[in-house]
């Protein structure tokens, strides 16, 4: 393939709506990659999303027709000289779908690389994962969120010989200055798409159990439910806390910043099986705030361990001392979010390399940088 043409570019997933952690990252990706390709080549978008999530005969048959449409779109890229794919990887049956669009890329003579956000295929390794690995090829470039992430998914799937490591934390910019302390009830914070996977039934139990050891704390929601039985459930809480819950709905922007500033720890106790590294938290950390939080996928070595709370264990008789002790000593939270932002800050810095060997691997190397490209990591065979 000829390097020193203009790269044509294909990138193919599910861009929001609806809004989740996938389509949020490859959003933000495809803003970055077309900065980088501006004057450079062309970027062309295949989106997969048929505007909702669930399943059922109507989303599959508009994800068919879709996938089908890409496939067309790579097979007229034909022409160019220097041809790249990126896609983000579907989780469940989806991974399907992905492995169908990575085999005809290959196909095609595409680079490939392949975006991985859910960590349920490396605690339960799937035969189409397996399968996705293969077809996508040895040459294929797996993108994971943290270093554990790609060394166990290589550990796991052989085929998968070239990977290498992006955090989150590059989306979310840590605030320049400490967070302004505050008194009253403490506020914890939670967004996400709210539902019981990830936490909502908990976080109305965690509320109960700081009222009854005499807490003045509120529980601050936002987001869409995302089903109405977790809208019902949203429902039910204002009402039986009275004046305890705020639900804020779902936000973006300002209204997204004014959430974080408005909260003094977020709550995150998530069960979500495919969770892998929540945008959410290193929001929240940005912005100052203290996160707890389960182990699961990346979280683990993202958080400060503090606010770990082990996957099996009970996350309300886990997390009431702490919230306890913060409430009553405004001074250990000041010197927590000092901490959080701290982390946030590293975070933010050290995931810098990996975005632009990313956009390396998607689009080639910056003019400006060409001389300094670090390549993937690859598995040692033997």
């Amino acid at each position: 393939m000829e390097r020193n043409a203009r790269p044509h570019v294909v990138v193919s997933g599910r861009l929001p709506p609806p809004v989740d952690g996938m389509s949020r990252v490859t959003a933000l990706v495809l803003d970055r990659l077309r900065d980088r390709m501006r004057g450079r080549g062309r970027v062309e978008v295949a989106d997969l999303s048929p505007g909702w999530n669930g399943g059922g005969p109507a989303y599959h048959l508009r994800k068919v027709t879709r996938v089908a449409r890409t496939m067309g779109r790579l097979a007229a890229g034909l022409r160019k000289p220097d041809r790249r794919f990126y896609m983000p990887v579907d989780s469940g049956w989806g991974t399907l779908y992905t492995a169908a669009l990575a085999g005809t890329a290959r196909m095609f003579g595409y680079d490939r690389v392949l975006h991985h956000h859910s960590f349920a295929t490396i605690a339960k390794p799937t035969w189409r994962m397996r399968l996705l690995t293969r077809v996508a090829g040895a040459d294929c470039t797996h993108v994971l969120l943290c270093p554990a992430m790609q060394m166990r998914f290589q550990s796991v799937y052989p085929a998968a010989r070239t990977c290498m490591a992006m955090s989150n934390a590059i989306f979310s910019m840590p605030d320049t200055a400490p967070r302004r302390r505050r008194d009253g009830p403490l506020r914890i914070g939670h967004l996400s798409n709210l539902c019981a996977d990830k936490g909502l039934d908990t976080l109305f139990a965690l509320l109960r159990a700081l009222q009854i050891e005499g807490v003045d704390a509120k529980l601050i929601l936002a987001g869409p439910g995302l089903t109405q039985r977790d809208d019902v459930m949203v429902a039910a809480g204002l009402m039986a806390f009275d004046g305890a819950v705020e639900y804020h709905g779902p936000v973006s922007g300002e209204a997204k910043d004014a959430f974080y500033r408005d909260i003094d720890v977020f709550v995150f106790p998530t069960q979500y099986r495919n969770e892998a590294q929540p945008l959410v938290l290193f929001e929240a950390m940005a912005a100052g705030v203290p996160v707890l939080a389960y182990e699961r996928g990346c979280i683990g070595s993202d958080i400060p361990a503090d606010g770990l709370v082990p996957r099996n264990a009970d996350f309300v008789k886990a997390a009431v001392p702490i919230l306890s002790a913060w409430a009553d000593d405004r001074e250990a939270l000041a010197a927590a979010s000092a901490q959080t932002l701290t982390r946030a800050r590293v975070a933010h810095e050290t995931s810098r390399s990996g975005l632009d060997l990313l956009l390396d691997r998607i689009a080639g190397p910056h003019p400006a940088t060409a001389s300094a490209a670090v390549p993937a990591k690859r598995r040692v065979a033997g």
